[in-house]
């Protein structure tokens, strides 16, 4: 019997299979998730019904007998595959009941146990259940996926499942051990609710002996069970993990691919002509660098003439500062101007110099004009322009003022065209006590 029922059980697994491979040949990209994602913990309530199993054998022993119970279970499931699941059970399905012989107050209702039977002698004779628990093993295969394509969508899912665990017995039942094997398989219907919440009911059939009973006849062999199972199972989801792995590989879609594969040309091409761009940018900084450094070292060797030509003029200055009158240069200005211009400014430093290495020299600085505009303007212009250098000599260069004295001229003094660039100037004179 046992064979029989082993043989079609595994035509059946092999005919699902087949099926399931035939389906899925069409079917969408199924997430390969890591060994920690999607595990499911769920409790199961169970109904059982246990058949008088020596009676069914044959066998003459009235104190084991059949009988209903009820249970509950623990189940930890995994998804592997399209509708393939690997589930981990811990089941009690005899949780209530007698498992005593001859308990006369278990059996006098009658609920859980059988009905006594009347001995040789006419004495009561209580049957007992066999009160066992089992830790079991199975797989569950879609049959919806099997014959059909994979649908992530799919709430409904009918599948048919199979599996070995071990049992252990609660009385006497056992014939060589408490601890025994057990063979399980059947049918459910599981149902989600939600993303994570899912319920199933299953009917089944388990078969429990030693293990010698599976391949020794007539050793160790106890009984079958049928188990009616309602439940409810939570989806602990997808780890954080998983998701940022799966986040990647949506990324590497086919069209994706070649999109980056185009891009990456594309800016390859960018970043050939930017580097051509880069390289005729520093062409042009180096140039600009060279033709700045040529400007630099011209304008320091004008300097350095300008400024040796005052030295020069300075010490003239000193070894004849006792010989002249008036300073042999002067402050020229612009048009209309009494502001001193950069170019004018290291005269005005010049004088501040001589004098400061002159502690007793003491000078009067004069203003002129051009013949342009009015007298009385000119005077006044040409004031401003002595007092302006009197001023920048004091606050700039810290000349004492008591030793500078200020005068303007106008246009009373000029020298060739009206225009003459000499006329408008501010001379230096020694002052003589």
């Amino acid at each position: 019997m046992l064979k029989k029922v082993s043989k079609i059980a595994v035509l059946f697994c092999m005919f699902a299979f087949a099926g399931n491979a035939f389906a899925q040949n069409e079917v969408p990209e199924y997430p390969q998730y890591g060994f920690w994602s999607n595990w499911g913990i769920g409790i199961s309530g169970h109904f059982m019904a246990q058949p008088d199993a020596y009676q069914f054998l044959g066998v003459d022993n009235p104190y084991w007998g059949g009988g209903f119970n009820a249970g509950l279970g623990i189940i930890l499931q995994k998804e592997v595959d399209r509708g393939v699941f690997l589930r981990f059970r811990y089941v009690h399905p005899s949780l209530f009941g007698n498992c005593n012989q001859n308990d006369s107050a278990t059996f006098a209702n009658g609920i859980w146990g059988v009905q006594p039977l009347n001995g040789e002698n006419g004495e009561k004779i209580y049957q007992s259940m066999d009160k066992h628990s089992a830790v079991t093993a199975e797989f569950l295969l879609s049959l919806n996926n099997s014959f059909h394509n994979w649908n992530p969508e799919r709430r409904g899912n009918l599948y048919v499942f199979g599996g070995a665990g071990v049992a252990f017995s609660g009385n006497e039942a056992r014939a060589m051990y408490r601890a025994g094997c057990q063979l399980d398989a059947g049918l459910g219907f599981s149902y989600r609710v939600s993303d994570r919440s899912n319920l199933f009911i299953e009917v089944e059939t388990d078969v429990i002996a030693d293990a010698p009973a599976f391949w020794r006849k007539g050793v160790g062999y106890h009984h079958s069970d049928f188990l009616a199972t309602v439940g409810y199972i939570f989806n602990l989801g997808v780890t954080a993990a998983d998701k940022e792995l799966i986040a990647q590989r949506a990324l590497l879609t086919k069209e994706k691919l070649d999109a980056l594969e185009d891009e990456n040309e594309a800016l390859k091409k960018d970043v050939a002509v930017a580097k051509d761009n880069e390289k005729k940018l520093r062409a042009q900084v180096d140039d600009l660098n060279a033709e700045n450094e040529r400007i630099r070292r011209e304008a320091l060797a004008r300097a350095q003439q300008v400024t040796d030509s005052l030295n020069g003029v300075l010490d003239q200055l000193k070894a004849d500062q006792l010989t002249y009158y008036a300073i042999p240069f002067s402050v020229l200005y612009p048009n209309d101007s009494w502001h001193v211009t950069d170019a004018e400014m290291i005269k005005v430093k010049a004088v501040s110099r001589v004098m400061k290495d002159n502690p007793d020299l003491k000078l009067t600085v004069v203003g002129f004009c051009d013949y342009t505009a009015s007298d009385e303007y000119n005077m006044k212009l040409s004031q401003k322009r002595a007092e302006e250098v009197k001023r920048i000599m004091v606050k700039k260069y810290g000349i004492d003022p008591d030793r500078l004295t200020v005068d303007w001229k106008g246009k009373t003094v000029a020298f060739g065209d009206i225009h003459y660039e000499l006329n408008r100037r501010v001379s230096f004179y020694r002052v003589i006590e």
